[in-house]
Parts: C-alpha cells; structure tokens; sequence
C-alpha cells in the first residue's frame, strides 16, 4: 500500500511509453514521456511546485500572500493548485485563446482569472504585461515563468534524471517544445551533462519566434498560431540556447492532426503541443538507426483540448481539417 500526505507528493515520475504512430519499423525506439499523469494534468505542476517551495525556504513567501503569473492555462492550473496547499492566493493572466477547460480548471482551484486580448508581448494589454504590472503595483510575489532560473532548475533536478534513470543512460535524442523554455532547458542541461552526446531538439510552432532566435539569434516579428503551450512572441530568459542542438518548427495543422490520430491509433491522447512533439519525432526518426533511444515530451493532456483540435467542427472552421458536406438522399 503506499500512502501519500498530499497531492503534491504525485508530482513528477511520469511514465515513458512506447510510440510507434510515424516511427519506421527498423528505426529507432522511441518514447513519449507523460506528462498529464502529473495531479493537474500538465509539466508545469514540477516548475509550480519547486518555485513555491523555495520561496518559502527562502522567506520570500508566507501564507496569506497572493502569487501571479501569465499563463496559457498550465501553469495556471498548476499555480492555483499549488497556492491553495499553501495558503495563498493565486491570480492567472490568460489570454482569450486559452481554451475554456484550462480557464475552468484554473477556477476550479479558487484562483482568479484575468482573460486578456490577443496582442503582441510588448501591448499594455498583454497577458504578459498585465501580470507583470499587479505584481509591481500590488506587491504579489511574481512566478514569472518566462524569465525564472528555478523553471530552468525544477526540470534539471527532476525531468532529466527521470529519462536519464528509466533509460538506463540509453537516451540518444531528447526532443520537447519550448514555451518558457524551462522544461526544454533544464532536462537537455542535466541529459547532456550525463552524455555530451546527446542530441537535445526544440520543436517550436510556425509562427513563434524562437525558432528563427535559436538559428540566427536575431529576433523577428510573430505571427499568430492555435497551438497553446509552446511558442512565443518574445526571447525568455529560461530557455538556454547553449543546449540546443537542433530546432523543428511544427505547422498547426499538423500538430492538431497528429495529435488526433495518435490518440485514435495508440490511446494517447495529448494536447496539440504533443501533436508536435511528435511529428518533429518522426522526422528525427527518419533519419536514425535502431541503436538510437528518442525521448519526447507530451506536456499534457487531449482532455484539455475537447472544444479546439479534438473538435471536429473547430478543426474544420479553422481550416486544419476538410468540411464534408452530406448530401440528404430521399
């Protein structure tokens, strides 16, 4: 029997299962690590939990304070989950992309939302830039998830040595989507310190900056895309580009559909960052031996997305899938 004293103690050790949707049959292995299977769902519970608990060890936070931060909707479910087992209050900035299961999620906790409007970083109306502002002006403590050197540390001491272990070392290729960059940064940090060898890739959406800031390190301007989770319109301090061996940017369309049919071909149903994640992996994987081990990130779950890209009807109207018009036969 084990027993746990909170829901805290479920957070991280997250399975690694097998996928095969796009992997050639005498290619290499190639495994998806879970992330859903943390307690609300998504990566960001680790990033949430280590920046809180620090802050506590470090005076900085006391029960009764209030935390903030711009999320796309994990990080604020992980952030309202969090505060409430210690004693705090949470405030989310979303913006109106985010999907209404994360906002109601996050609700469901007891934390506030703010839903902002769909502007660039830099626009006073920004998610971003509205979290930023209620901090400095009300004095809440500031996750600030972009630019945290814990987000980078809470996967180094946790997310790496968890592929590292389950491999046994074997791990040849890690690939994840960069959001933040935490998650990204941190694991491929602690992989590539185990083996130098390591290929560490970042999947990033069409559209988001960071693919065109890992290659040529200038900055452009971001156009808009669905997909929620990863991607950016601006640099952020916890991505580490040193670690970055390769980048693969992954078109909505196909990042929604690969989603769908590995949820219909192998029961894995991640949201459309996980979607991907893994068309980058097939791509990775066309290129590979069977002696090589990939490792990528499926940051969280199908169940988030059930009115966006699980949604047939939203899929059609954006485009991502054809419209079949029945004919009625009398």
């Amino acid at each position: 029997m084990r027993l746990f004293e909170n829901i805290t103690q479920l957070i991280g050790h997250t399975p690694l299962v097998r996928l095969r949707t796009g992997i050639p049959p005498n290619g290499p292995r190639a495994y998806v690590k879970l992330e859903f299977f943390n307690p609300t769902g998504s990566l960001k519970d680790r990033m949430t939990l280590h920046i809180i608990k620090k802050a506590f060890r470090e005076g900085r936070l006391k029960p009764g304070d209030t935390v903030i931060d711009n999320t796309s909707g994990n990080t604020g479910s992980a952030l309202a989950m969090v505060a409430t087992l210690f004693g705090l209050k949470a405030i989310l900035v979303t913006p109106v992309k985010t999907s209404q299961e994360k906002i109601d999620l996050i609700k469901s906790y007891g934390a506030e939302v703010i839903i902002t409007p769909e502007v660039n970083h830099d626009d006073p109306e920004s998610f971003y830039a509205v979290a930023r502002r209620l901090a400095l002006e009300k004095g809440y403590f500031d996750l600030d998830q972009y630019h945290n050197q814990d987000n980078i540390e809470a996967h180094y001491l946790t997310t790496g040595p968890e592929i590292w272990e389950d491999t046994d070392g074997q791990v040849t290729h890690f690939v994840a989507g960069i959001g933040t960059g935490g998650t990204f940064s941190g694991a491929a940090r602690f992989l590539k310190e185990k083996n130098p060898a390591i290929k560490a890739i970042a999947v990033d959406p069409e559209g988001s900056i960071f693919a065109e800031y890992i290659k040529s390190n200038r900055e452009v301007v971001a156009s808009n895309y669905k997909v929620e989770g990863i991607g950016s319109d601006v640099v952020t301090k916890a991505l580490d580009r040193q670690v970055v061996d390769d980048v693969i940017t992954v078109s909505d369309r196909d990042s929604f559909n690969r989603a769908r049919l590995i949820a219909r071909t192998e029961g894995i149903s991640g949201g459309g960052s996980s979607g991907s994640v893994a068309f980058a992996m097939e791509r990775i994987a066309a290129e590979l031996g069977p002696e090589a081990l990939i490792v990528g990130i499926f940051g969280d779950a199908g169940i988030r997305y059930l009115s966006k890209c699980y949604n047939d009807t939203w899929m059609q109207k954006n485009g991502f899938m054809p419209v079949f018009n029945e004919k009625v036969t009398k």
